[in-house]
């Protein structure tokens, strides 16, 4: 499993949410690619206004989107429902 979080620096969910990913990384052997929308070309994610953008990958394929601020747990679920 890979996720692709998508966040800028001047949006409050997104800083709120890098606490819950940095959960995420510290308890899960998962890839996470941060992707800046303010620098970074997100044409490819389709992403609209809502901030942050969590995209759950499967073998590159794309199982799983949410976006603005989400409890720890609702993201652990989406994991432990992938790994089964």
């Amino acid at each position: 499993m890979k996720i692709v979080k998508i966040s800028s620096m001047t949006c409050m969910s997104c800083i709120i949410m890098n606490n819950v990913m940095n959960r995420i990384k510290d308890n899960y052997n998962i890839e996470i690619e941060n992707v800046d929308y303010d620098f970074d070309d997100i044409s490819k994610y389709n992403v609209g206004k809502i901030l942050p953008v969590i995209i759950f990958y499967n073998n590159d394929k794309e199982i799983k989107r949410l976006e603005g601020e989400h409890p720890y747990s609702e993201i652990e679920r989406i994991i432990k429902d992938e790994e089964v």
